[in-house]
């Protein structure tokens, strides 16, 4: 899988069952500590002063359910990175 075609993926992973369960779900990464990811409902997140957020903004742009769901289709397909959008017509603007 070392060829110039293959840039931007990783290398295979050998125990494929317990990689699909577990990436991108890292406990750590939420103040919670909660170990199934949260799934978030806000659709806007608190700002520390007017266009300085802390991560999130508005929750089409982005929010970590969907940094989950990015992480674990990357991993799957062997990517680096994955996009996920907030709906089909994202994908052809």
């Amino acid at each position: 899988m070392a060829g110039k075609g293959m840039q931007g993926f990783l290398p295979p992973f050998k125990h494929f069952a317990t990689h699909a369960i577990h990436a991108g779900q890292e406990p750590e990464q939420w103040r919670s500590g909660a170990v199934v990811p949260p799934i978030s409902l806000s659709t806007t997140f608190k700002q520390r002063a007017p266009g300085e957020h802390a991560g999130y903004e508005y929750i089409r742009s982005g929010n970590p359910t969907r940094d989950c769901l990015e992480k674990a289709v990357a991993a799957l397909d062997g990517a680096k990175y994955c996009l996920a959008y907030s709906s089909g017509l994202a994908g052809m603007e």
